[in-house]
């Protein structure tokens, strides 16, 4: 537990977390950017969206849904509640990992590789990205959930719902599930809708 923090109005470590999701949209955006330029300057074909990729925004979604339980209870210091929660977060978001590699695998069997085209090129690109981005979010959530199992097993879990700094974390950990999540969902439609044009 850290104790004797120096107060703020906004929490340096809550604009360093605001400034990390503008860089990410800045990335997804330029990439997405370029990706139209690419079939409008040079006519590179359309793609088709896998299905997995679609079906995979539901377990995402999921993910994003068991962390907004998670923090629901935290709040309400239900600890048994809490770290169920948090535990289905962490289940749906390794669900998540190995679809989207049982994706590509499928791509692979079908012969479509990333050099298969300009567009499967940026579709492997900018999925892998993603996926990057979705699994250094585990350890995050692994620090949250580490101390609160040993809190609840020792009999000292309702501790952490008193102290700040674990409040902090949840909510800027929360704020980075949600928003890959958000992610995620736009480049499933971005993707849907070029292969459509």
């Amino acid at each position: 537990m850290e104790t004797g923090e120096r107060k703020f109005a906004i929490h340096p470590s809550s604009i360093m977390m605001v400034l990390i999701l503008g860089g990410i949209t800045t990335l997804f955006g330029a990439l997405t950017f370029a990706y139209l330029y690419t079939r409008t300057d040079r006519g590179m074909a359309g793609i088709e969206l896998p299905w997995l990729f679609v079906f995979n925004t539901f377990v995402l979604a999921s993910a994003g849904l068991c962390m907004h339980r998670f923090r629901q209870f935290f709040q309400l210091r239900q600890e048994k509640q809490t770290l169920r929660w948090g535990i289905y977060s962490l289940i749906a978001t390794l669900l998540f990992l190995g679809m989207q590699g049982l994706a590509w695998y499928k791509l692979f069997t079908a012969q479509i590789h990333p050099g298969t085209s300009g567009g499967y090129g940026y579709l492997y690109a900018i999925s892998i990205i993603h996926f990057l981005h979705v699994a250094a979010g585990i350890p995050f959530l692994a620090r949250l959930l580490i101390p609160l199992y040993t809190g609840v097993q020792d009999g000292s879990g309702a501790l952490y719902f008193i102290d700040e700094h674990m409040q902090r974390k949840l909510k800027h950990t929360s704020w980075y599930w949600h928003f890959i999540d958000g992610v995620w969902i736009y480049l499933v439609i971005f993707f849907l809708i070029n292969s459509m044009i």
